[in-house]
């Protein structure tokens, strides 16, 4: 009698150790969602959340984009919604990203995993349904540097997650259920395009070799699917830019200006393999982690008391973790790779190669899919792909369950199917503590953070130093005579997310970034990228950049500048771009950047200037000075 089958009977002590593990994984599975809601009002990352934020909130202000990406634009309207609450639209955020895991993880279960459960499709429905969510959680992990606001990266892997819900609905019987699906293929690849074209473009190519190959007469619903992606490019274009040229033109001049900034996005580093870089605690962990998943999975039926005691401590310490914060394992980003694909390969070995033997072409074509999902998620990036991809792991887990799908006929779904559910959460778990521990940019352990801090539409709870930061900031510059909707330039090179605090209009650019002196070897060291050399561009950049604003909002914007900062911008040159310097304006706020435990160990003095010339002689100083600038002249805008 198939395992699934016998446990479905209700009649042994496999059933009670079943269900009450289904139970705790369904448990577990609801505190790890509602941890991430709960901790989402906390933290903010002044750089690169200074950088969505603007995006989001303003994403019209803006004649380029870099990154070359428009998720900004799609963000915009939820942002509305929720009243600019950053908490709020992180939630959402996170709601989608588990509810389009989850959807998936259930596809894949339901098309692969239920060969059998024939005699128990409501029973196996509902454990579906636990086990998918449970796999599904480890979407959560694209928020393993704790930064919750939505990005492209979070649009983008949003984005991945339709395209393949869609295939697979697309697959399934049912003329609603196909054209639903094409439908959301489109959508979705409208939405990748939107985030991030590099990863667009592959992702295309991947999903007509899949059609091609498994599915030779969905040719022309594949070409529908192309339709509504291009009908919502279209009306997207238009809205944006008033048309294809227009758009096109944004996108061009974006990667244009990216490539100035010199910060690795050219097109020859971007088709590279990056070295994994691991250690030896982190490799001996992840072999430990997948023999103790197959030993798991495959003792069968004659030993299931020991399995599911030890799924029982798992789940135990994944819960520990979540709510209290400890974590003896500390997964780092390579494990979430080098366990699955330890997996695989151990599963190899099973009866001389059996599961290799009885693959089918569907699981072996979404095993080879999800496999490389990942990879495609970072193509592009300046960032080990490694590194990048790890916030996709879940289609890393989700390859394994392809992958391990044969078991379904040899009646162990629930026997193969709980254990990767239960790593899935622990790694869920592990990872995201990781996140809350040591958050990017900002100070250690956000569960201590306390302090009540007012933002546009709402509020977050930062740590001490930040809140009297922005508290002290915001009180100056008001006194000041700074007004909401101000525009400023930011020549800090790292506090975008202060001009979002202070409600101002940030010019050139939602984030001008700064130079990065004495990083390289850190980089290299975290990600083994040797030809990073920081970015010498930047100065370039935001005189660039800036050189597309109008003269009259440049006449009368004020100036944030941080002199002994690590990362500011070149106050003369920038300045004296549009016709400014020191002279013309006056320092009327100061005040100390907050120290973090990441990249910003120390204090230093930041000023606000306030414009003191006419509006009038400012402005035309402007205009004389962009005069000046010949090669600047296809940028200007005046």
């Amino acid at each position: 009698m198939p395992e699934d089958n016998h446990f479905a009977n209700g009649t042994t002590l496999s059933v009670l150790l079943g269900r009450t593990l289904l139970a705790l994984s369904a448990a577990t599975t609801a505190i790890l969602f509602a941890w991430l809601l709960y901790y989402s009002s906390y933290g903010l990352e002044f750089s690169d959340e200074g950088l969505y934020l603007n995006s989001i909130a303003n994403p019209f202000h803006y004649a380029i984009n870099i990154p070359p990406t428009l998720f900004g634009f799609v963000y915009h309207w939820p942002y509305q919604w929720v009243g600019g609450d950053i908490a709020m639209l992180r939630r959402a955020s996170v709601t989608i990203t588990m509810t389009l895991g989850w959807s998936l993880s259930f596809l894949v279960i339901r098309r692969l995993w239920t060969v059998s459960w024939p005699h128990a499709a409501v029973l196996s429905a509902g454990h579906a349904a636990v086990l998918s969510a449970g796999i599904a959680s480890l979407a959560l992990a694209d928020f393993h540097l704790w930064v919750l606001t939505p990005s492209y990266y979070t649009l983008t892997f949003q984005s991945l997650l339709m395209v393949m819900i869609g295939l697979l609905l697309a697959d399934r019987a049912g003329r609603i259920h196909q054209v639903l699906g094409w439908i959301l293929v489109g959508v979705g690849s409208w939405c990748c395009l939107m985030a991030k074209p590099t990863t667009a473009v592959a992702t295309a190519l991947v999903v007509m070799l899949y059609v091609v190959i498994l599915r030779r007469k969905s040719l022309l619903p594949m070409l529908g699917a192309a339709l509504v992606a291009l009908a919502l490019l279209i009306v997207t274009a238009y809205l944006i830019d008033g048309g294809i040229t227009g758009l096109v033109a944004r996108m061009v001049n974006s990667a244009e200006i990216e490539i100035l900034l010199g910060a690795g996005h050219d097109v020859a580093l971007m088709f590279r393999i990056d070295w994994l870089t691991t250690t030896r605690s982190q490799l001996t962990i992840a072999v430990l982690v997948a023999i103790a998943l197959l030993l798991s999975i495959l003792m069968g039926a004659a030993h299931k008391l020991i399995p599911s005691l030890a799924l029982a401590a798992v789940l135990i310490l994944t819960l520990a973790i979540a709510l209290l914060g400890t974590d003896p394992i500390s997964i780092k980003y390579t494990t979430l790779f080098l366990v699955p694909a330890f997996t695989c390969f151990g599963a190899m070995f099973y009866r001389d190669g059996l599961i290799l033997r009885i693959q089918t072409s569907t699981s072996i074509a979404l095993t080879l899919t999800f496999l490389i999902l990942p990879h495609l998620f970072a193509l592009g990036s300046n960032l080990n792909y490694w590194y990048v991809g790890s916030r996709a792991a879940l289609f890393w887990m989700l390859a394994v369950l392809a992958f391990l799908s044969p078991f379904a006929q040899r009646g162990r779904s629930l026997a193969t199917l709980l254990p990767l559910t239960v790593l899935a959460q622990l790694l869920t778990a592990s990872v995201a503590n990781s996140g809350l521990i040591k958050p990017r940019r900002q100070v250690n352990d956000v569960r201590a953070y306390s302090a009540d801090t007012p933002l546009p539409g709402g509020k977050l709870v930062l740590s001490r130093p930040f809140h009297d930061y922005l508290t002290t900031a915001r009180a100056q510059a008001r006194a000041a005579g700074l007004e909401v909707g101000t525009p400023v330039v930011d020549l800090s090179g790292r506090s975008s997310g202060l001009l979002y605090a202070l409600e101002t209009r940030a010019l050139g650019l939602p984030w001008l970034v700064g130079t990065y002196p004495g990083s390289t070897a850190a980089l290299e060291e975290a990600w083994d990228l040797p030809w990073l050399r920081g970015y010498p561009g930047t100065n370039a950049v935001a005189v660039e950049a800036l050189g597309l604003e109008k003269c009259a909002d440049l006449a009368k914007a004020w100036i944030l500048i941080e002199p002994d900062g690590p990362r500011h911008l070149d106050q003369v040159s920038v300045m004296a771009s549009f016709g400014a310097g020191q002279a013309h304006y006056v320092a009327a706020a100061a005040f100390e950047t907050p120290v973090n435990d990441g990249d910003f160990p120390n204090a230093y003095r930041q000023f606000l200037l306030k414009p003191v010339r006419p509006a009038v002689s400012a402005e035309q100083s402007c205009r004389e000075a962009k005069r000046q600038r010949p090669h600047s002249q296809k940028w200007t805008q005046w």
